[in-house]
């Protein structure tokens, strides 16, 4: 099943409304993928493989501002991050690789000023 397909049965907010933009990655331990924001592309991502931590912007979150859940390595998770929410993904695993397949709903171009970069300091 595909990312898009996943959350929409799952109902998930924030969704990918299309995979007009597909990217399969692989985090090494203790590394990082994300830390932006996109301004005007909705995201979904399926993440597996190592145990790793899903970072989700939320202005609700007293003195933090984001919400932040761990994936165990023998998980998969279903995640989104809706346009304008800043989003990371962690591998805090030791020894075992994160793997992601993400879904964007538009084109991204990376030098644009529509993605904000390094939202966190402390990642």
């Amino acid at each position: 099943m595909d990312p898009v397909t996943a959350a929409r049965e799952a109902r998930l907010r924030g969704r990918a409304s299309k995979c007009a933009s597909v990217h399969v990655g692989q985090i090494q331990p203790g590394g990082l993928r994300g830390n932006h924001r996109h301004h005007t592309c909705n995201e979904t991502f399926i993440i597996w493989g190592a145990d790793t931590k899903f970072r989700l912007e939320n202005p609700n979150v007293k003195d933090k501002g984001y919400a932040e859940v761990t994936i165990r390595y023998d998980e998969v998770a279903l995640a989104t991050s809706p346009s304008g929410t800043a989003h990371a993904i962690i591998n805090v695993d030791h020894v075992r690789s994160t793997f992601l397949l993400g879904c964007q709903d538009s084109l991204i171009k990376n030098n644009a000023s529509t993605t904000d970069y390094n939202v966190w300091k402390d990642l």
